[in-house]
């Protein structure tokens, strides 16, 4: 029998763990591989998932700042709407004194027509306390008109204090 010698023994020992340790070096590298490779997959739908998030900030930014420019545009119009309801009623105020001062005159007229044109005791109109009574003509309590009764009975001054409108029928100064 041929005995084999530690030269032939010892390079082939070699040859079978250099084998052995490339075997599983070669799968522990693999494994090292995959797993860098599973890494770069996951790096990169995080990153795509970023980009979304960051797509969808810029989104909601921009929505944001158009609902408050229509916001302002908003106020801006009820600012204006409200300046022309008070210009309105201002205006309105207005009309309505100069009607009441109107009004006023051809009561005046007409009493001093009756006094001049009617023969006494068929129309008295009387000139002084119905006019002086009305609410800014300078006489009476300023605010109050004369109690007088209409058809009915009931008491016009009664109306008055009911109507929720009080006019000062002077003119600005």
């Amino acid at each position: 029998m041929n005995v084999l010698g530690p030269e032939v023994l010892i390079p082939a020992a070699a040859a079978v763990a250099g084998l052995v340790l490339g075997v599983l070096f070669g799968r522990t590298g693999r494994r090292a591989q995959q797993r860098v490779e599973e890494l770069e997959v996951r790096v990169s739908e995080r990153e795509a998932q970023i980009g979304q998030l960051e797509a969808s900030r810029a989104e909601l930014e921009a929505r944001l700042g158009a609902a408050e420019q229509e916001r302002d545009e908003a106020s801006e119009a009820l600012g204006r709407y409200q300046q022309e309801v008070a210009g309105h009623f201002s205006q309105t105020s207005d009309l309505l004194k100069e009607m009441t001062l109107q009004y006023r005159n051809i009561y005046e007229h007409l009493a001093q027509g009756a006094e001049a044109l009617c023969p006494e005791g068929t129309l008295a109109l009387d000139t002084h306390a119905p006019i002086d009574s009305l609410p800014g003509a300078g006489g009476g309590n300023g605010n109050r008109v004369p109690p007088t009764a209409d058809d009915d009975g009931e008491s016009v001054e009664a109306a008055h204090q009911e109507s929720p409108l009080q006019v000062d029928p002077r003119p600005d100064a």
